[in-house]
């Protein structure tokens, strides 16, 4: 049963990235939260904010890894929550992790460099945009 909720994970990425993307960007990067989300009562969801951060320097980057990681462990845990055999239950946390990190890490890449751009040259031809990652539970 939860193997076919982690195959439906990037439908949910899908659908959930879709409203993210078409809403109309905002002038500064920083203003925009990043969103562990998963569908209302099928999706566990988690928002990290990084509007205190400066993505254009390695510490900015090192603490916006340290949140969604932190993001990451919490909406895997309560996603595989209640499965019954123990072993069965660490293999599925660590492919839901797995899974996560794979959807986080290219939109980190993209709000990073466009908050490098942004320092090098006042714009960004990167639209601003919130991070998604979608679990069921």
């Amino acid at each position: 049963m939860l193997i076919a909720k982690l195959i439906a994970v990037p439908a949910a990425v899908f659908m959930t990235a879709g409203q993210f993307f078409l809403t109309a960007p905002r002038a500064e990067a920083a203003s925009h939260p990043i969103s562990v989300v998963a569908p209302l009562d099928l999706i566990v969801v988690r928002r990290v904010s990084y509007q205190d951060l400066n993505l254009a320097v390695p510490a900015g980057q090192k603490a916006l890894h340290h949140r969604v990681g932190g993001a990451v462990y919490s909406l895997c845990d309560e996603a595989i929550e209640g499965d019954s055999s123990m072993n069965m239950t660490d293999v599925l946390r660590s492919r839901c992790r797995n899974d996560a990190w794979g959807q986080a890490n290219p939109q980190i890449s993209l709000a990073v460099q466009r908050a490098q751009e942004i320092a090098a040259t006042g714009t960004s031809s990167i639209a601003a945009a919130a991070l998604v990652i979608s679990v069921s539970n």
